[in-house]
Formats: structure tokens, sequence, C-alpha cells
């Protein structure tokens, strides 16, 4: 992930502003091609799981609703269903330049931060430290109603493999001020309505800065951390799956991590892997050889588009195409031959004892490829909530960009197309990693920092 957004940002050193400005009917049918002819001649699983005739019919939904010019944000919008269908949470949609979730906006944004429960919206804070009615239930915003909206906002959301969900609603919760914009536009102010301990209350406010949000919400400092607890329990916290230069090094800290487990006598660990979103895959296979208890097949097959000449500019890292020129045709699947392939084995101090996993919405990518094969292998129990990654194919791995000419917009598509090897047949692959044990946070938990998820699992722990 960090290194597409790199290229992105490398790839619009100089944009033209095209605010204000409307695309032409024949300018949005030649990047309508363009976008076409990406995601066909370079997606590995476009069709894995929505058929062909699907995208057939929103491309001529499309086409027909190009005769008369649209803004940016409008043409924007109008290829987004395309995306959605292809359901692949890494697919990357971005206005050329900007940040990837506030591409029209960043000033006059909505100024609540909100919390979506299966049923029900509560204010959590307002993100410019004024006083609002903290818990109060959300009925409306400038007249729409809050239903509408999530309905809204949900179908346009791509950030999750499959059917799941737990990655749309982590994006809904994270980034509703930056959604909200892009569907609705931005006011000067804001009118809610509540309801306050039962009373139907309206608070009016005026919109913030993109800044101003962003400063309410932090990265974890560490990478990872390990520490025991009760004298029978170990924790690791991952955090992601990479190391950024000056950090500790990931197969360091697994080695002494697994040692003291060793050691000490430890029985238990809760591996949390909440927020992960993904990183190295090598780094996820060789946390599961501390874990297994058996030899593994972690990689069923890796699918890829074959290299091929197109009309329009894009970027793919040479040392892919390099790998790529290797694959070869197989059983009607074009197979990426340079992923990782071999059986397994255990490291000899692997952890025998009791594993309990912890997810959530934003665990994805090579957080979810572990999972799925931890799962699988019905090696621990799962607390919290959906994965937003599948829990058969993950499409990630390199990534090619194509700037659409005359939209300015950056579609970033994944090349490979990850197959878990011996999937548990009770596993909807449709979905992503259904916990064992569901637990939601509610508003008042996040309010009073408390964490229902860690507390369900320490009640998990078998005492020896």
């Amino acid at each position: 992930m960090k290194k597409l957004l790199t290229i992105l940002i490398g790839l619009s050193l100089w944009v033209p502003n095209l605010l204000g400005q409307d695309l032409k009917p024949e300018e949005m049918r030649e990047d309508l091609l363009i976008f076409r002819e990406s995601l066909e001649k370079f997606h590995p699983e476009m069709y894995r799981y929505t058929d062909r005739q699907t995208f057939e019919n929103h491309f001529k939904a499309i086409e027909a609703q190009l005769t008369t010019p649209k803004s940016q944000r409008e043409f924007y919008n109008l290829l987004k269903p395309v995306l959605v269908d292809l359901k692949d949470g890494h697919i990357k949609w971005i206005v050329q330049g900007q940040d990837q979730h506030y591409g029209f906006f960043q000033d006059q944004l909505f100024p609540l931060r909100l919390y979506f429960e299966e049923q029900i919206v509560k204010v959590i804070s307002h993100l410019g430290g004024e006083k609002v009615p903290v818990l109060a239930e959300v009925k409306s915003i400038n007249g729409e109603t809050i239903e509408a909206i999530r309905e809204k906002l949900l179908a346009g959301l791509t950030y999750g493999d499959g059917e799941s969900l737990g990655g749309k609603y982590f994006q809904l919760n994270r980034y509703f001020a930056a959604y909200f914009s892009t569907e609705y536009g931005v006011s000067e102010s804001y009118t809610v309505e509540l309801t306050d301990s039962g009373k139907s209350v309206k608070w009016e406010g005026k919109g913030i800065g993109k800044d101003q949000i962003e400063a309410n919400f932090k990265e974890a400092e560490e990478p990872f951390s390990f520490k025991m607890t009760n004298g029978w329990t170990g924790i690791m916290d991952i955090n992601r799956f990479f190391s950024y230069k000056g950090e500790p090094d990931f197969k360091k800290f697994l080695k002494n991590s697994f040692e003291s487990l060793e050691n000490e006598g430890i029985s238990n660990l809760i591996l949390d892997l909440r927020g992960n979103e993904g990183g190295n895959e090598k780094l996820g296979i060789d946390l599961y050889k501390y874990l297994a208890l058996d030899e593994f097949d972690y990689y069923d097959f890796v699918t890829t588009k074959p290299n091929q000449k197109v009309d329009f500019e894009n970027y793919t890292s040479k040392i892919f195409r390099m790998a790529n020129s290797f694959s070869k045709e197989k059983d009607g699947k074009y197979l990426f031959t340079k992923a990782p392939s071999k059986t397994e084995k255990p490291y000899k101090n692997a952890f025998q004892g009791n594993l309990i996993v912890l997810v959530d919405g934003q665990s994805f990518s090579v957080t979810t490829e572990f999972s799925s094969r931890v799962k699988s292998d019905r090696r621990a129990t799962f607390v919290g909530e959906e994965t937003a990654g599948g829990a058969e194919v993950n499409s990630s791995g390199f990534f090619t960009i194509i700037t659409l000419p005359h939209s300015k917009i950056d579609l970033g598509v994944p090349r490979l197309g990850f197959h878990m090897a011996d999937l548990d047949s009770s596993m909807d692959k449709n979905r992503g990693i259904i916990p064992d044990v569901r637990v939601v946070p509610t508003a008042g938990d996040l309010l009073s920092a408390k964490d229902p998820v860690m507390e369900r699992a320490l009640q998990l722990v078998k005492r020896p």
C-alpha cells in the first residue's frame, strides 16, 4: 500500500486543476474505454464475484449517460458501481494528486464523528473540539435520513473483498466526512436532527477542515509489540506486516517473542491483528511457521494476466513485468510462477498452546491470508468482527497504475490473485473471516476506552 501511494504521488507532481471545469461527452467516452480495457486486461480476478454480463450492463448504462458535460466528481461517482461490483478491496480509484479519501473537498466538511452500530448511528464527538450531545442518536443530516445516507454510502464503498461488510463499516466510521462530501458535497453549515435521552434535538454547526478531522486519528506508534500477563498468557499485537526504515526488524521480533513464550512456559497466546491492513506476504507465512502444528501449504495458486501492450499510458513495475514473463497458462488460468508455493514446515519452537486471534473490519490483505490459513487449520479461536479481506482470494501484490487522460483520475489495478490452499469447506468463500466469537464494540465502549474484544479474549484463556 505504501509503495503504491508513493507511485501515485510521484505520477502526480503536476496535475491540471479540473475544479469548475466540465468534461465533454467525447472525453468521458475515451476515459471510459481506457477504464474498461484496464480492468479487462490487467485485473487477474475480474469475474471472480460478478459475471461478465453484469459488467457489460454497467458499461452500457454508463455510456448512455455520457451525452452531456459532467464534472470530475460526477464522472468519478458514475464509474464507481463498476468497482463496487468488482468486489476487490485493493482496487484504487483516486483523484490524481489528492488524498485517496478526500478526493474533492478538504474544507467545510461534516464536523461530527459518528459511529454506525448495527441499527443506529450515534454521535461520538465534534472533531473540532466543540460541545455536542454525546451518544445522541442521529436521525438526519441536512434533511436526508441517516438510513438513506447509510445505504448510499455503503453502496459506493470498495474496501472489502467479496460480500464482506467489515471493511465497509470500518471506512464508514473512520472516513465518514470524506465519503459524505464525495456523495453529497459540502456545506458552510450542517443541521443534524438527533434523539438525545428520548427527546428530539436539532444541532447546527459549521463545517471543518480535513486537517482538523485527521488530528483525531492517530496511527499505532509501534508496528508490533509483545507482553506477558497473568503468568500464563502472552499478548502479541501486530499492526502491520512490514517495518519502516529505523524500526525493529519483524523477523527478529518474532524470534525473540516466541523464544520468550517457550522459555516462560506460556500456554496461551492472544494474537491481536485488529487494524492490520497487511504488508509483506512472506512475513505472514513466517508468523504461521511459529504457530502451525503440522506442515502446511499456504497458497494453492496465484493468478495473473499476461504482459501485453495497450494504446494508453500506464505504469507497471519493471520487476513485475520481468517476473510475469515466466507466467504460464494452465487449465484455463494464467498462473504467476514466481509466488511462494512450497510446503512449509513449522519451526522447531513453534507455539503449541491455546491460540486466540483478534480481527476486525480493518484486518485485510496479508492479514486475512494468514487468518484464512489459521482458520482453515482450526488452529485458533477468532474473536471480533468480520475481516475486510476475503477468505479464499486476495488480489494484490504489484499494481498497474492508469491515469485517465481527461478526468485525471488514477485507477490502480492489482495484478496478482492469491488463492489460499486447503480452505475449510465450512468457510464461506465469498466472505471475510467470520469470527467464532463475534464482539462488536459500541459507541459507549469507544467513549470510555473499553476494549470488549480483548476482555472476551481473556475470558477464553485456559489456566494451566
